[in-house]
């Protein structure tokens, strides 16, 4: 009884998410969970010939129940373009729902210490959590 009254849901289901930052050389990576929010950033991966076969591997290892990836309000032309064509490619390969979040202030945010390495990946958490605290608020 003493959770209960703490706020703690002890009916609410976790889900596994992976969440992206997606970029036109590079794709930062995160995998989160809903129940408690957690999150990590994994190894960031180049927007190459093989972005999608690397990204099997992830979806494979972690099995994710949905993805939520940054969508910035403004995009330039080439960048709206290699978007909607990632974006199209993943739901048909993976069949993962897809949650777009507004990721327009995510790089800013990222300390600079994290600049350093995986700093995509970072954002990545970022716009995860973004979206959490939003559904949590």
């Amino acid at each position: 009884m003493e959770q209960s009254r703490r706020g703690l849901d002890l009916n609410k289901q976790a889900s596994v998410v992976l969440s992206l930052d997606f970029g036109t050389k590079k794709v930062g990576i995160c995998i989160a969970e809903t129940y408690t929010g957690q999150s990590s950033p994994l190894p960031v991966l180049k927007n190459d010939d093989h972005l999608f076969d690397n990204l099997d591997k992830v979806i494979n290892e972690w099995l994710p129940n949905f993805c939520i990836v940054g969508k910035p309000k403004e995009m330039r032309e080439d960048f709206k373009k290699a978007y909607k064509i990632f974006y199209k490619k993943f739901e048909e390969r993976y069949k993962i729902s897809i949650i777009e979040v507004n990721e327009d202030f995510t790089s800013q945010a990222v300390s600079k210490d994290k600049k350093k390495r995986d700093y995509d990946s970072y954002s990545a958490v970022l716009i995860f959590e973004e979206w959490f605290n939003q559904k949590n608020a």
